[in-house]
């Protein structure tokens, strides 16, 4: 059995998959660095979704940021049930695995994978836009594109050398950033607050009023709004890496809940008293705090850079964050063969998962390049998260049902009893406000729809190639079995020698390059000249080089057959073939011999006779011997 695969042929269905323990996520981080990550990635969300929701809902923009609030609010009861009952990364994709099947688990982990790369991109994206007060090339796409990809570049390097590290510095720019926001509300309250000019701005579909959208307009604003209330999953993606998460997690989440709602509520009032909605929604639309506090009659000076610097901290904290959040939700999708097995894997040094980081450094990347505008990336943000907290809430309600008796450190109040199940009335409004925001993005954004749609059909499909390439069912739930092996070390092999003398038989070579490929390891293939005693060693054979040649050109046709394009050949003139092999192995320090044998009925380089007794006795390296 492969340690990589790690499949449980002994069972008829396939629901059970056993696997070596090779390392966990270290359980690091509490309260405070659970805050900072989570409210890094939602209460950063203020820094741009406010331009974004007035540019639909105008003057009733806090309206619709108060209706996104209530799902919200609906949301993060669910996923404090949820993270504390299952302490795992994963999120709503290992809500779902539980409650539903892998197939369902999948289809809200690849939604949420969508959204986490939009969210490192639309954060690293609006970072340049606040830093644009000192620097004005920022303000453009030439200046910001490049500035954003190399923001996302800082950031893969942050996190793989650990959470810990990335955790502290989120906390303090977090600190810093709630410090900025309560300035901006406490001296908009003494100065600029008029609410009569509010409620008179929050009129929705008066003709012939400039700031009143009609309310299919005001619809789409309340559905903009719901990007700012999205990175709560990102607390849920630590749980498998917080210390006592069944106390810590849900704490952090109201902690960062109620935080949000009295900043976005605040700042949204103040706003409004400050700026005109169509200057918010055009002139400030990718940095709308940096509008608010340039418009200060008392502090503007000093609030304006003070905000773009701080502005730009936070956003970096959010991209941060969805980095987090990806590298370890794709973790836990490679460790349930939900993804290639190359996800699962950490850091040998700082226990990382540094190929998730790797991947979505480079997508995020790339959302960046191709998209270019805000709106477009806000779309993407929604199409992703509506769908994957329509399944968290599903997931609560399957769970209530199914497993009415499962232990849940915290428990959502206020159900209806239907039968033995108790649901909860948040976890049917939370799900449907995602799902009707979804059904909206769906319906009026062809943009976050059609590229969505490619996302999920892309994934969907690669996923029961997967399944089936490695005869595992799609629709089950597996159950993951963890053997603790602590003498267990993978085996590194860098280069391969492998003797050949050509002829009809091709599986020594083809073994070894297949080694190679799935090893990423250098191939040399070795023609050995015999020459007897009776001879002087450097005796020429022209017709003996002319045969070595040609084995070992068929040699390096077959290993490129394999994806080895870059085979070294050698040929040496020796009086044992067994110890030209045992020499050329130490010289060159390889890690594998690939022999051929043969039985009676074979043909083959070698026979199983002198010259492979005398590797195997020898040779300062693994042998692998080919029968035949």
């Amino acid at each position: 059995m492969s340690p990589d695969q790690g499949i449980d042929l002994s069972s008829e269905e396939r629901k059970k998959v056993v696997t070596l323990e090779k390392g966990a996520l270290q359980r690091l981080i509490g309260i405070p660095a659970l805050y900072a990550i989570g409210y890094g990635d939602v209460g950063s969300s203020i820094y741009y979704a406010l331009g974004v929701t007035t540019l639909y809902a105008l003057g009733a923009a806090p309206l619709a940021l108060a209706l996104a609030g209530i799902v919200f609010f609906c949301t993060v009861l669910t996923y404090a049930e949820m993270a504390s009952a299952m302490p795992d990364s994963g999120g709503s994709c290992s809500f779902a695995r539980r409650a539903f099947n892998d197939l369902v688990s999948f289809i809200a982990g690849w939604a949420l994978l969508l959204d986490y790369i939009v969210t490192i991109a639309i954060s690293a994206y609006s970072i340049g836009p606040y830093l644009s007060f000192f620097f004005p090339i920022l303000k453009s796409s030439m200046g910001n594109i490049p500035f954003a990809l190399g923001v996302i570049g800082l950031l893969f390097v942050i996190n793989l050398i650990g959470i810990r590290e990335s955790s502290r510095i989120s906390f303090l720019l977090c600190i810093f950033g709630n410090i900025t926001q309560i300035s901006i509300i406490l001296i908009g309250a003494v100065t600029l607050l008029n609410l009569p000019t509010i409620w008179h701005h929050m009129q929705i579909g008066v003709a012939n009023v400039d700031w009143s959208p009609t309310w299919p307009q005001f619809m789409k604003g309340v559905g903009m709004a719901m990007v700012a209330y999205i990175g709560i999953e990102s607390i849920a993606q630590l749980a498998g890496e917080a210390k006592n998460p069944g106390r810590t997690v849900p704490r952090a989440m109201f902690l960062t809940m109620f935080t949000l709602l009295i900043m976005y509520f605040g700042i949204s009032l103040v706003a409004l008293s400050a700026i005109h909605p169509h200057v918010l929604s055009t002139t400030y639309l990718e940095d709308p705090i940096a509008g608010i506090a340039a418009a200060m009659p008392i502090g503007g000076n000093i609030l304006g850079p003070w905000v773009g610097i701080l502005g730009a901290t936070i956003l970096f904290v959010a991209a941060n964050a969805g980095l987090v959040g990806a590298s370890r939700l794709t973790f836990s999708m490679g460790e349930h063969f939900q993804l290639p097995r190359i996800f699962y894997r950490l850091h040998h040094r700082f226990k990382t998962p540094y190929v998730s980081l790797l991947t979505f450094a480079v997508l995020s990347s790339l959302i960046i390049l191709v998209a270019k505008r805000l709106t477009f990336i806000a779309e993407l943000y929604n199409f992703g998260a509506m769908l994957a907290f329509s399944l968290a809430h599903l997931s609560l309600i399957g769970l209530r049902i199914r497993e009415p008796e499962m232990e849940r450190p915290f428990k959502v109040g206020a159900n209806i009893r239907i039968g033995k199940a108790e649901i909860p009335i948040s976890a049917m409004i939370g799900l449907l406000g995602t799902f009707a925001v979804w059904v909206d993005v769906i319906l009026t954004k062809p943009a976050g729809r059609n590229l969505g749609f490619i996302w999920m059909a892309l994934g969907i499909g690669s996923y029961f190639y997967y399944r089936s390439k490695k005869h595992l069912p799609a629709g089950q739930r597996l159950e993951i079995e963890k053997v603790a092996m602590p003498e267990y070390k993978d085996i590194p092999i860098k280069r391969i020698l492998v003797p050949t003398l050509g002829g009809s038989s091709t599986e020594t070579v083809q073994h070894a390059a297949r080694f190679a490929r799935e090893h990423d390891a250098h191939l040399t293939a070795l023609y050995v000249i015999e020459i007897p005693t009776a001879l002087p060693l450097d005796t020429f054979f022209p017709e003996k080089l002319v045969a070595a040649d040609s084995a070992l050109e068929r040699a390096q046709a077959i290993a490129s057959e394999f994806g080895v394009v870059n085979t070294d050949t050698h040929v040496t003139q020796s009086r044992e073939a067994g110890a030209a092999i045992v020499e050329m192995a130490q010289e060159g320090n390889y890690d594998l011999i690939v022999l051929g044998g043969k039985s009676q009925r074979g043909k083959s380089s070698f026979t199983v006779g002198r010259t492979v007794d005398y590797v195997i006795r020898n040779a300062p390296c693994r042998v692998w011997l080919c029968m035949n």
